[in-house]
């Protein structure tokens, strides 16, 4: 099989991440008008996604080790039925318990998306390729975003909100077989020497491995904000109409694809150049991480115009970051621990929702998004501090 064919199925895997996407995305699109009918303020909106970030903290570790363990095609058939269940099941909720319930139901099978792709990854793709494998994740993630508009637009203005749950859920069912199929079709990589060395309790054991994750955390508040508050910032700040903000979503996602396609363009030139993989990716991560500042600027916005280039740019340097910071594990650990090593950065990411999203909550009811877009603006800059100094010294160099 030619490099363009094995492409294109790897491309096939990654619309696991739209569906991924869609199925979690669809809940922050109608969120204003489940809201509206169940009397909920941006505090309890916020707890029904930390109910999501504390089962999703806890399912990703052993999520990965499923993965890693029954193999790519199963582990990921099985998570994706899971979600797609729990998913359909939030439109026969009457209240914010069911929302909580069924929506963390979800996240037990979502966990395991990202170390899936990862696995992916490192099972179809050269090293230097891994990155923009991670960015073909990231175009799944914004056909998802796409689809979770205009499917929440159009059930809203047709069938109510609950029917947008029922529309997207049962896409999932019809990626499984179309995988099958198409991982017939597709070669595997040779194990490499990266490969060799590394299980569950050394990958544990290695302080690099705790920077990856204390990184992580510090770096997706740019994600989590803009992704799952962006119409609410723009209903509450302009005044404009649900259907209105969510129709910003698709520039915005687009914006954010770009970034993560040229962000793991950088790094692999950069190593086709002789860089070792992870200082590559490092490098990248800290143009991210100074792009990622804008948020910042963000409550100075004149106008709805303004307020989209400057939430843009920082969607667009968050995104080159994250490919980059993603693929990290997988250079470092290999293919033997591949989704357990990722699952580790997403288990991360649980931790920050089960804090973040009542807090933003609060601060939003209580003072407005502009001190949220200033907290979540400078971070990541540690977090690349963070990834220097966890780093291995200079007697594992060929990794570093």
């Amino acid at each position: 099989m030619n490099a363009a064919n094995r492409w294109w199925v790897v491309a096939i895997f990654y619309l696991s991440s739209s569906i991924n996407y869609l199925d979690r995305q669809i809940l922050a699109a109608v969120s204003p008008a489940f809201m509206n009918e169940f009397h909920l303020n941006y505090e309890q909106y916020g707890w029904i996604l930390t109910g999501f970030g504390l089962i999703y903290m806890l399912s990703s570790p052993v999520m990965g080790w499923f993965l890693d363990k029954v193999g790519l095609n199963f582990g990921t058939s099985a998570a994706l039925a899971w979600w797609s269940i729990a998913g359909m099941a939030r439109g026969f909720t009457s209240g914010l318990s069911g929302l909580i319930a069924t929506h963390s139901l979800m996240a037990v099978g979502e966990s395991a998306g990202i170390p899936s792709t990862a696995k992916a990854a490192q099972t179809y793709l050269k090293q230097e390729e891994r990155a923009i494998g991670s960015s073909m994740s990231q175009l799944g993630l914004v056909l998802g975003g796409l689809l979770a508009t205009i499917i929440a637009n159009y059930c809203i203005n047709n069938w109510g909100w609950r029917s947008a749950f029922f529309a997207a859920g049962w896409l999932g069912f019809l990626w499984i077989p179309l995988w099958w199929w198409a991982s017939k079709k597709a070669p595997t990589q040779p194990a490499s020497i990266e490969s060799s060395g590394f299980n569950v309790r050394s990958i544990l054991k290695l302080p690099q491995t705790w920077g990856f994750v204390v990184a992580n955390i510090l770096s997706l508040g740019i994600f989590l904000f803009w992704t799952f508050w962006t119409n609410h910032y723009f209903v509450k700040t302009f005044g404009m109409s649900v259907q209105d903000a969510n129709n910003l979503s698709p520039l915005l996602q687009a914006i954010s694809l770009v970034g993560s396609f040229l962000g793991g363009w950088a790094s692999m030139q950069l190593i086709r150049r002789g860089w070792a993989p992870l200082a590559a990716r490092r490098r990248v991560y800290l143009f991210g991480a100074i792009g990622m500042m804008l948020s910042a600027v963000v409550p100075l916005a004149p106008s709805v115009t303004w307020a989209v280039v400057f939430i843009s740019l920082s969607y667009f340097a968050s995104s080159a970051a994250s490919v980059n910071l993603y693929t990290m594990p997988l250079d470092a650990y290999g293919g033997s621990s591949a989704a357990f090593s990722v699952s580790l950065l997403t288990g991360g990411y649980g931790l920050l929702q089960l804090f973040a999203y009542p807090l933003i909550g609060r601060i939003a009811d209580q003072h407005g998004f502009a001190p949220i877009c200033i907290a979540i603006a400078f971070p990541p800059l540690l977090a690349y501090l963070i990834l220097e100094l966890t780093k291995p010294r200079a007697s594992q160099t060929l990794r570093t």
